[in-house]
């Protein structure tokens, strides 16, 4: 039996990922949005890489939480991310400008 091509592994500081309209469409799984987290400014980022949006979610951390306060912020506010990141997918037909 023919093996199906595997899936990209994602970058480490991925947390989730949305395939958007346009990479569905054209079977291209770079075109998604990724949702990652910074423990240095306390933020969850969906960014676009078909039109390059980014939304941005302040989990109001600081530099000085221990880990489990951390891991709960980010517990607290990465449903919200993910549903921004999930929206913003559904509706994104956006292709990235082709390299000359």
């Amino acid at each position: 039996m023919p093996q199906t091509p595997s899936a990209a592994p994602w970058p480490d500081s991925v947390i989730a990922r949305y395939l958007t309209v346009a990479g569905a469409a054209f079977g291209r799984e770079d075109l998604a949005v990724d949702v990652t987290y910074s423990s240095k400014s306390g933020l969850l980022t969906a960014a676009c890489h078909g039109c390059g949006n980014t939304e941005h979610t302040n989990t109001g951390g600081s530099f000085s939480d221990s880990p489990e306060k951390e891991q709960a912020r980010i517990a607290k506010w990465l449903p919200t991310s993910k549903q921004d990141a999930q929206t913003h997918a559904e509706k994104c037909r956006a292709l990235p400008r082709p390299e000359a």
